[in-house]
């Protein structure tokens, strides 16, 4: 296939790599692009390892976005074949960003973005030209998919582009298995701020002794990843790069999601454990009296008022003539807004559509959820219900009377497929940081010598859904070696054993609640 850039000309390649390196640095897991250009002697090696010896995701961004400014300053000349380094088709399958940019230069649509100071009328008609064709092909594809349950991740508004120009980009990965917000057993986020400001230090496996080297990182650093730490001013103890928020008010909890917000009335911004709301709805459902003066000081976070954090800038209420998809929403933007914009099991979103469940706010990718979405569901127009509400439905009437666990275990699983996909799914969702999800003999070159049988949440769920198990004990045996092989692993490392106990006793008492099993 010939790419774009052998007949454009490098000032032009070169603009256009410069509006799109924030974009670019996003990537997640950028570690195959970083190897490529590396290979093609785009970049040196020094600065290769500096980057691959990251751990925290914001700390890679930061140091990808310093390689492609090195790139711009050092290596303008080779901008063509930076370009076709990166468009090469493998590399491009494994970063969805690069599918875009490449199909944006592909069709000439990168023009639209780039402002002339001046132009004359036939340019600018043939820009309206232009714009009018690519409007009404979206309008096609959004008439093709709207008969389906499943959505494209939601389009976002001037507004919430302006808001989250440098947070994090699309998924690097197609498959959703993959798309784990972290994946090293042994590095966390205090471990990643003292490797990442010194990057001449080797990676270590000792919790104890990055905990104290932690101490000296400096003050900024510690703004970003831990800003209840800092002096208490209300302007600067807020984490400004923070996406999510746990409030509170009255007894009722939830997380408010800072691109939904938009303000009292408008964004269904705050989630609880069943349902998206509006800050005054959620200070309605609280029972708070006076919900329509009050929900900026009734509604707390960390002990202070939501004003806080609009007055510190970290919360923005949209104008009254906003016309975003939150302030002015067509009936597809409301009915996006009751579920997650993220898979409730990969924590990914990425550029692959989400299928939403009609009875909860959950969403899901097709291959994440268990059983497999299939495609022909797609197109049914019934209500679909995700394995969490079908488990949920049918509790009481599963096990009305006690069990001893030695009776379900040897039991055949095809008879109790329900309660097992959504033990796992219940735990996958648990895992928050995805530190289980994936093969650790991937990330960590030692695994396989001390760990002989590795065992990994999305194997368990290859296993379920191409029915490998026979009996219950049979699955739960894999589920149990998950966490064998962290506490043996993380001996040394209280950080992630304690993440790895913690789970434990969640599936445990998960599973005694499913099959109503007794204690004696």
């Amino acid at each position: 296939m010939t790419e774009p850039t052998f007949w454009m000309e490098k000032e032009e390649l070169l603009r256009f790599f410069r509006r799109h390196k924030t974009e670019l640095s996003c990537m997640e897991n950028p570690h195959i692009f970083l190897s490529q250009l590396r290979d093609h002697d785009l970049i040196p090696d020094d600065r290769y390892q500096k980057v691959s010896r990251m751990k925290s995701k914001n700390n890679i961004k930061r140091g990808l976005y310093d390689i492609l400014d090195w790139l711009e300053k050092k290596q303008s000349k080779r901008i063509i074949d930076f370009w076709d380094c990166v468009f090469n088709e493998t590399i491009m399958n494994q970063y969805p960003t690069l599918r875009l940019l490449h199909n944006k230069l592909k069709d000439g649509s990168f023009h639209f973005y780039q402002q002339q100071p001046e132009r004359d009328e036939t340019e600018e008609s043939d820009e309206g030209k232009r714009k009018k064709l690519s409007a009404d092909e979206d309008g096609e594809k959004k008439q093709t998919n709207s008969v389906k349950k499943k959505r494209n991740l939601k389009s976002r508004s001037a507004c919430e582009e302006e808001e989250e120009e440098e947070q994090a980009g699309p998924s690097s990965r197609l498959t959703p298995r993959k798309k784990s917000k972290k994946l090293c057993f042994l590095s966390n986020e205090e471990e990643d701020e003292d490797e990442d400001s010194d990057h001449d230090k080797e990676d270590q496996v000792s919790s104890s002794s990055k905990e104290s080297s932690t101490d000296d990182t400096d003050d900024e650093r510690q703004t970003e990843e831990r800003p209840q730490q800092q002096p208490q001013t209300s302007t600067t103890r807020h984490d400004c790069s923070r996406k999510v928020f746990s409030v509170t008010c009255g007894a009722l909890a939830a997380t408010l999601h800072r691109n939904r917000f938009a303000s009292g009335t408008r964004g269904k911004s705050l989630r609880t454990e069943t349902i998206w709301l509006t800050p005054e709805e959620f200070v309605k459902e609280a029972s708070c009296p006076d919900a329509d003066a009050t929900w900026r000081k009734d509604i707390l976070y960390e002990g202070e008022p939501l004003s806080v954090l609009i007055e510190g800038g970290i919360l923005r209420i949209h104008s009254l003539l906003c016309k975003c998809g939150l302030c002015k929403p067509d009936s597809r933007d409301l009915d996006d807004q009751k579920n997650d914009d993220e898979c409730c099991v990969c924590k990914g979103a990425g550029e692959e559509e989400l299928v939403e469940c009609d009875h909860c706010p959950r969403s899901f990718h097709q291959r994440c959820h268990l059983p497999h979405v299939e495609d022909d569901i797609l197109g049914d127009d019934r209500p679909w219900m995700c394995t969490f509400c079908s488990f949920r439905t049918s509790q009481l009437s599963l096990h009305p009377d006690q069990q001893k666990k030695e009776e379900v275990v040897s039991r055949q699983i095809s008879q109790l497929m329900l309660q097992c996909q959504y033990l796992l799914l219940y735990l996958c969702s648990a895992d928050e940081e995805q530190i289980f999800a994936t093969n650790p003999c991937l990330n960590l070159q030692d695994y396989s010598t001390v760990i002989k049988t590795p065992m990994w949440l999305g194997e368990v769920a290859d296993k379920l859904q191409e029915q490998l198990y026979q009996t219950v004990g049979e699955f739960v045996s894999d589920i149990q070696l998950i966490f064998t092989n962290c506490a043996a692993y993380n001996r040394d490392n209280a950080e992630f054993l304690a993440k790895g106990n913690g789970l434990k006793e969640l599936f445990d008492g998960e599973f005694k609640s499913v099959f109503n099993i007794s204690d004696n």
